[in-house]
């Protein structure tokens, strides 16, 4: 139990204005769940037999108690993200979605990016997924999440939502996980209650308003946005919606809902409680745009791919570019998007950035090294968790290596980084930024 009460006015507020009442209050006083989604690229290595599933998304576990996640070399490399039960709900609802092969995606409020990746899972072929973040460091943590995912049909962009406002008629679907007053995190985060004012669910619904009119004309017609928070006002969620219907834009969208969820007010939308599901509070509602349904073009020319280098394989969808930043792998589609979008978007991440331009030529950049799914010619040298570990932290230890020259360092065959070994001695390249500040026991 959080020592912090809850609100005054958030209980009032639930008892005087919502259908949920004291099961509701008295539940965000009781444990939160832990929970993780696992890699499908990389679940070989994750012992899943001792888990207990999440009914409403495949790859989603629930654990006894919350381990070190820090203290896991599994965690780094990309074979699971810790996430929130609710939450995993997207890949489902993706998964329903009447969606073609090639589907365009913006997940417009994406960090730290849990919901873009259980996207990135649930796809159709060959989609791909625009992951913007208008907070320039969280933008960074949403693009080191994603590097870890490894996958190639991403981009991510460091823009605020205002710059969308010119991109029209060009997604699939848009996810807007919008920024609201987090009374659904009030169980998990002490801070959800000391931040949130009587007045807080005004400011967000007036901001959430402002962000919705910013992207609904860049759905396509027949394409699909789908609305979420983590709050349990009306204000911020059945409002919302009702503002998106009144013009006849959108029409709502029923799905297979998971069966403890609780339908919103006026049956718009539903909600993921604690108490009700083993989960922390979520609001969804899935909204279609009227028209004639909008496919994709057939993909536009792509330039010719640079030579590859360290022995990589391309397969028939994907490209290398070079740009200023580096070489990135990118599949054909996350091109055709790039290329297609006429807005000066600030991007920061394409794809996979495989190498960077130094004096003496191509240096392995980190995120091929978490691409597990790429054929390379870069030899890999295993290490133990306690070697993991102190890699992750920036450290060097005596390794035995072949040759002199660039490895991938894994653990359970996965991979964590690079080296260059010198042959009595490495320097470790794991990002410093990324590194565990944590000591070791």
């Amino acid at each position: 139990m959080l020592s912090t009460p809850l609100p005054e006015a958030f209980i009032d507020s639930i008892r005087l204005n919502s259908p949920f009442g004291d099961k509701l209050i008295d539940a965000l006083d009781q444990p939160s769940p832990i929970s993780i989604r696992v890699n499908p690229r990389k679940v070989a290595a994750k012992d899943l037999s001792s888990l207990r599933p999440v009914s409403w998304c495949a790859m989603g576990y629930y654990l006894e108690e919350r381990p070190s996640f820090t203290l896991d070399p599994s965690y780094h490399a990309g074979v699971y993200y810790a996430q929130e039960a609710a939450s995993m709900v997207i890949s489902d609802l993706i998964k329903q979605l009447n969606l073609p092969e090639g589907a365009r995606v913006l997940d417009l409020c994406a960090a730290p990016g849990g919901k873009t990746s259980a996207m990135l899972d649930a796809l159709p072929l060959n989609s791909v997924v625009l992951a913007n973040e208008i907070n320039r460091h969280r933008s960074n943590i949403l693009s080191e999440n994603l590097g870890k995912w490894g996958v190639d049909n991403v981009l991510v962009s460091n823009d605020s939502p205002e710059a969308f406002s010119e991109v029209i008629d060009c997604f699939d679907v848009v996810l807007v996980d919008a920024p609201c007053s987090g009374e659904g995190m009030f169980r998990k985060d002490k801070n959800a209650r000391t931040e949130w004012k009587p007045d807080s669910p005004v400011l967000c619904a007036a901001r959430q308003t402002e962000l919705l009119g910013h992207v609904i004309q860049s759905v396509k017609p027949g394409g699909y946005l789908v609305y979420s928070t983590c709050t349990f006002n009306q204000l911020e969620n059945e409002d919302q919606i009702t503002r998106l219907l009144a013009d006849d834009s959108f029409e709502l969208v029923s799905w297979n809902v998971p069966s403890a969820c609780v339908p919103g007010r006026n049956k718009l939308g539903h909600y993921f409680l604690p108490g009700t599901t083993e989960s922390e509070g979520l609001y969804v509602a899935v909204l279609r745009k009227k028209g004639t349904v909008i496919r994709s073009l057939e993909n536009e020319q792509v330039p010719v791919s640079k030579e590859p280098i360290f022995g990589i394989t391309l397969t028939e969808n994907q490209v290398l570019i070079e740009e200023r930043t580096g070489m990135h792998l990118l599949s054909k589609e996350t091109l055709s998007l790039l290329k297609s979008i006429d807005s000066p978007l600030r991007f920061i991440k394409k794809g996979v950035k495989i190498a960077e331009q130094s004096p003496k030529g191509w240096i392995p950049f980190h995120e091929l090294a978490l691409m597990n799914s790429i054929e390379t010619t870069i030899k890999r040298i295993a290490l133990s968790e306690r070697e993991a570990l102190q890699y992750l932290r920036g450290e060097t230890f005596p390794i035995q290596a072949q040759d002199p020259g660039f490895y991938i360092v894994t653990f359970k065959e996965m991979g964590l980084g690079f080296i260059k070994h010198f042959g009595s001695r490495f320097n470790n390249l794991y990002p410093k930024e990324w590194r565990i500040r944590m000591q070791l026991l």
